[in-house]
């Protein structure tokens, strides 16, 4: 009889998990992207889940976003990170120069250089919501 109570408990443990990691996967996530490396001062703008924005150098001129706008970006970000979206570093680009990145869902994507445009899509779409392009 233990050893049913036990298995029991373990089996909706287990359910309860996998439900809030599916719910957490829906849901608005938290964004960041901006520019580090190279000889440039590095910077990056942060979008929490709430919508919050905030950065460590440049003032955005929105310091808050919708929440229908935070769960846009959320699906874009989930959706070019699940289709591939990989780090480069595009041939023929000047060290000197700082890579962009985009940081969500534990991974972060870097590029340096323009040889990867939907990366640079989503990171000008990123950049223009929250005022910065």
């Amino acid at each position: 009889m233990r050893m049913a109570v036990l298995l029991a408990a373990i089996i909706v443990a287990s359910a309860a998990c996998g439900s809030s990691a599916a719910s957490t996967q829906a849901g608005p996530i938290r964004i960041e992207f901006g520019v580090g490396g190279g000889n440039m001062v590095p910077w990056q703008v942060t979008i929490e889940r709430t919508g919050r924005v905030r950065s460590t150098s440049f003032r955005p001129t929105r310091r808050r976003l919708t929440r229908a706008k935070v769960a846009t970006l959320s699906r874009l970000v989930r959706h070019a990170f699940a289709a591939g979206l990989r780090s480069r570093e595009c041939a023929g680009t000047n060290p000197d120069v700082g890579s962009d990145f985009i940081d969500a869902l534990g991974r972060t994507v870097r590029v340096h250089g323009s040889c990867e445009p939907r990366f640079s899509k989503l990171w000008e779409t990123l950049a223009g919501a929250v005022g910065l392009g």
